[in-house]
Formats: C-alpha cells, structure tokens, sequence
C-alpha cells in the first residue's frame, strides 16, 4: 500500500459551480499542459494540440467550404440543446 502523497501544482482557472469539486473545470498544468475536466474525465494537451483539435472540429480552416463551418455551428448548437 502506498501512503505516500503528492502535491497538486495545477492551476484551476475555471469551475462550473465553484466550490464543487466534481463540476467542469479547466486548469494548467506546472508543464504548461492545458486540462479540462468533464465528468471526472481529464484531458490534458498543450495549447497548440487544444487549437488543432479545435480546428478540425470547427472546421475553421480558411481552405475548407464555408457550408461545412456553418454545418458544423449547426451541429454544436443542437448538441448544446440537448436535441437530437
């Protein structure tokens, strides 16, 4: 058994509902990683794999067709709604 504990050097920058500790949050690591956590599942990349991400499921690259940005707004708009 291991009894040995360890020092949390993340930086909370947001929470949900504050003080709950079990909402969504977004905190940095000491490496500079970047963890957000949903669900008691944490993510955590650096800034520039978050912005790729990012980039392929917003399809916000310039050379893409403007209807797969605005299908994809479409498609995260119903996804916060709840709607199928």
């Amino acid at each position: 058994m291991n009894t040995e504990t360890s020092e949390n050097t993340d930086k909370e920058i947001w929470r949900k509902k504050p003080g709950d500790y079990y909402s969504p949050s977004i905190h940095v690591t000491e490496e500079g990683g970047i963890g957000i956590n949903c669900g008691g599942h944490v993510i955590v990349a650096p800034i520039e794999r978050w912005h790729e991400v990012a980039e392929l499921l917003l399809c916000v690259n310039p050379h893409l067709p403007k209807w797969q940005h605005k299908l994809a707004m479409w498609i995260l708009r119903r996804a916060g709604t709840g709607r199928a």
